[in-house]
């Protein structure tokens, strides 16, 4: 409708242009045969109802005119006029004066009736095209629309039968660089995050089941031993024995439920921690664990990290543990604060983390060769706590070699981390 109402008024000033542009083309004739001293009364070119040519002296009166009928004025000063109603005529007229010698004025109006005829016309055309207008618009509309949306339809088929068991699968992309062969793109991205992180989490599920049976079975064994054969069970060894698969068991819970928490992305406390305080309760709780290790904490200096505390000592504590399994006969644990920066370093004078493997321990469940046992290597978790906690803190973790002969573990915080 807006675009028919352009269309409706561009024509009719269009019309109303040409008809002016011709009273003054007219106009313009008449005051030439004035200049060239023709008798005012002469200079009538035509008599046809929708020309009126008048000639006004210089007051105003008219001295000249092709239509008699017509006794009043056009108009009384110089310019166009649209509209100007004549006396005793139907039609409107489109009006032009110009000033001409000695003080004279020349009108001519064009009547309007072709104009207003041109109109109708074009109103009739656009209100009886309108609908076949619209009709054709929608069909193109839908046609264009269709074949658009066709590559997204055939997408949404792909993705529907995408299921957990179908991960693999991806989304074929439609060629070209525009929106939806993007969109196309994105979701294959998305389909290989979510295919790998549910390969993490299968193999993850995987591996803890299999830890967790270990300590069960052994407990298992442990009863059925000692209920088919009681009088040579020897109860202090057995207590003893199922205190140990207890607190494994309860080892691996721990570091389970630490590392769910890191997965699940929840908020991590930010309170001041002295990780000073820190090492030397982690040094305090090795000695009577690990008498046989000797636990050397004199490079401990302050050193303050904003960050979750519970999550900090399982850092320090988890590499001390760490150090105390390869030790030979030393642990060492320092702290320092440089600047903004503070430091967290563990060593032991054990044999050491050959340089190939130094990514690798910071894996879940990864055992190096030499501590495949069970009793040595414990679950192959407590690295992969410290480095996810690390990172989420905005730490950095290093390995290298210790001089000591063993390995050597620094972290660094930003004195503001958090």
């Amino acid at each position: 409708m807006i675009a028919a109402t352009l269309f409706l008024d561009g024509l009719h000033e269009s019309l109303e242009g040409s008809l002016l542009t011709a009273a003054q083309e007219q106009a313009d004739t008449v005051d030439a045969q004035l200049r060239a001293g023709a008798d005012p009364r002469a200079v009538s070119v035509s008599s046809k109802d929708d020309l009126i040519i008048q000639i006004l002296d210089s007051a105003g009166a008219i001295v000249a005119t092709d239509h008699p009928h017509v006794r009043v004025p056009l108009t009384s000063s110089p310019g166009r006029l649209q509209d100007a109603q004549v006396s005793g005529l139907p039609d409107t007229y489109a009006v032009y004066a110009r000033s001409s010698i000695d003080g004279k004025l020349v009108l001519v109006g064009l009547s309007e009736e072709q104009v207003d005829q041109a109109d109708r016309t074009a109103f009739l055309w656009v209100i009886g095209s309108a609908p076949i207008g619209l009709a054709l618009l929608a069909w193109v509309v839908w046609l264009a629309t269709g074949r658009a949306l066709r590559p997204v339809e055939v997408m949404r088929r792909e993705a529907e039968a995408i299921t957990a068991q179908h991960l693999h699968q991806r989304l074929a992309e439609p060629s070209g660089h525009d929106e939806i062969p993007r969109l196309a793109r994105t979701l294959n991205d998305m389909l290989d995050r979510i295919d790998a992180a549910q390969r993490v989490q299968r193999q993850f599920v995987s591996d803890a089941s299999h830890e967790l049976r270990s300590p069960l079975a052994t407990l298992r064994q442990l009863g059925e031993v000692a209920q088919r054969h009681p009088e040579q069970s020897d109860h202090a060894a057995f207590v003893r024995d199922v205190l140990a698969e207890e607190s494994r068991m309860e080892d691996l819970v721990q570091a389970l439920l630490v590392l769910a928490r890191l997965d699940d992305g929840g908020t991590l406390q930010a309170d001041p921690v002295d990780l000073d305080d820190l090492v030397f309760a982690a040094a305090t709780r090795l000695r009577s664990a690990r008498p046989d290790i000797r636990v050397d904490v004199h490079g401990v200096s302050g050193g303050q990290v904003i960050g979750d505390p519970v999550l900090l000592h399982q850092v320090v504590w988890n590499l001390a543990t760490n150090a105390a399994r390869h030790a030979k006969t030393t642990v060492r644990m320092s702290v320092k604060e440089v600047g903004e920066v503070a430091e967290v370093i563990v060593e032991d004078d054990g044999t050491g983390i050959p340089k190939e493997d130094r990514e690798r321990v910071f894996a879940r469940f990864a055992r190096l060769d030499e501590a495949r046992t069970r009793d040595v290597g414990g679950a192959g978790l407590g690295l992969a706590i410290v480095a996810e906690v690390v990172e989420a803190m905005r730490g950095r973790i290093t390995l290298d070699d210790s001089d000591l002969g063993g390995a050597r573990f620094t972290v660094t915080w930003s004195a503001e981390s958090s």
